[in-house]
């Protein structure tokens, strides 16, 4: 009941929170990155001395120079919590009033250890609202604060910021380019790497059309929904989206391979790009079922601990079940998302190490690598990581490490 309470006040806070584009909007981004990797956002009332010195945080600067015919704003944030427990982050522009990043109701859901839901870490990608009447065309100023909240985050408050895509969107009257998704058609089935196509045509010439789908996967948002309009972005570039086409006939070869098997249709929807770099969603193609040579299940797991950043001899462990036919597997991998992965002495499975560290030093990564299917039993298998410095170690984002077996059986 406490959780279903939770939530609904969340929910209810969300007026700041804004959706993703959808079906026939019109928009135009504006991309700003840090001049280095990545950019700290800490609590200006912290205490500690080596987080002070990392304040003031940064005022960024961003041009806008086209809001004839805007509609609304959202600002698309690459955010990092690194320091579990941090709490009331917020954004502000041109030092209007705070707005409030509201924090992923589905974490840690129950698949957690149980509350402060702020100490689950997580890299995500939520869009925030901001009042049209914040921005002005030309020149606008940025800035992100947060507080103290529990844990680490409470003397040490902070987050990492990897970019920012500001989208202004567009009435219908907004000069724009149009098409469509021509394959698959609505209600067709997919096989192993299907070819997705769109037309594409505007007054400008177009530079690209991305292609993006809604179907469950591993959760590269990092917001805990397993099924929705699989992308990210980094630094402003689009990743895990089914792909990009830059040559007139506007087509790809979807890598399926180890894309779950579904539940439900899937659908599919394309972002038309010109060279302008004016933006339009395509209207979605639904009702299109995977049919392939094989089966992928995604194990989603569960009693995943909060403040997942490993060192110091510690090992940290969440647990998936696996209730199917393991005489049928061909094929096993793990998929998680790390910060500073090479902090790590061994990362594997029911107590056998599958790998010694993934990842990049002090840096973002999503990583995935076989498991052997010798290593995997039937009913519940523990997934770790452990290791030995005291200096940073791994962490481990939102949702954990996710197992996926492939299986010589047809969908």
């Amino acid at each position: 009941m406490k959780r279903i309470v939770a939530f609904i006040i969340l929910m209810s806070m969300a007026v700041d929170a804004w959706g993703q584009p959808g079906p026939g909007d019109i928009f135009r981004e504006y991309k700003w990155r840090p001049d280095t990797r990545w950019q700290r956002v800490t609590g200006p009332e912290v205490t500690e001395p080596r987080a002070r010195k990392n304040l003031p945080n940064a005022v960024n600067r961003i041009l806008i120079d086209d809001l004839g015919g805007a509609v609304r704003v959202e600002a698309y944030l690459e955010m990092l919590l690194c320091h579990g427990g941090t709490v009331d982050k917020r954004m502000r522009v041109n030092a209007n009033r705070w707005i409030t990043i509201t924090e992923p109701p589905l974490i840690p859901g129950e698949a957690g250890q149980g509350p402060p839901d702020t100490e689950y870490q997580y890299l995500r990608y939520p869009s925030v609202r901001i009042p049209l009447e914040h921005v002005t065309e030309g020149s606008n100023t940025f800035e992100f604060t947060c507080s103290g909240g529990t844990a680490l985050g409470g003397w040490w408050p902070q987050w990492i910021l990897y970019g920012v895509t500001f989208r202004v969107y567009y009435d219908d009257s907004k000069p724009h380019p149009t098409g469509e998704i021509t394959r698959p058609k609505p209600g067709s089935s997919i096989g192993d790497c299907p070819i997705i196509a769109a037309t594409a045509t505007g007054a400008k010439p177009v530079k690209q059309v991305d292609f993006i789908g809604l179907y469950e996967d591993f959760n590269w948002e990092g917001d805990g929904d397993y099924r929705q309009w699989h992308y990210r972005y980094f630094y402003n570039d689009m990743k895990n989206h089914i792909g990009t086409a830059t040559a007139a006939g506007y087509r790809v070869a979807w890598n399926d391979s180890w894309v779950p098997s579904q539940s439900q249709p899937i659908k599919l929807m394309a972002r038309i790009v010109d060279d302008a770099g004016m933006c339009y969603m395509t209207p979605a193609v639904g009702d299109v079922k995977l049919r392939r040579g094989h089966t992928v299940r995604m194990y989603k797991p569960y009693d995943v601990p909060r403040r997942w950043s490993t060192r110091a001899g510690k090992t940290h462990r969440c647990k998936v079940d696996v209730n199917d036919d393991l005489k049928k597997a061909v094929a096993a991998k793990i998929i998680m998302s790390t910060w500073n992965g090479v902090g790590a002495d061994e990362i594997g499975i029911n107590d056998k190490r599958v790998v010694t560290r993934v990842g990049q030093d002090h840096d973002l990564s999503y990583d995935e690598f076989e498991v052997p299917l010798k290593l995997i039993k039937p009913g519940v298998n523990t997934l770790y990581t452990h290791s030995k410095t005291t200096h940073h170690g791994i962490e481990v984002q939102w949702p954990g490490m996710v197992l996926l077996i492939k299986y010589d059986e047809r969908e």
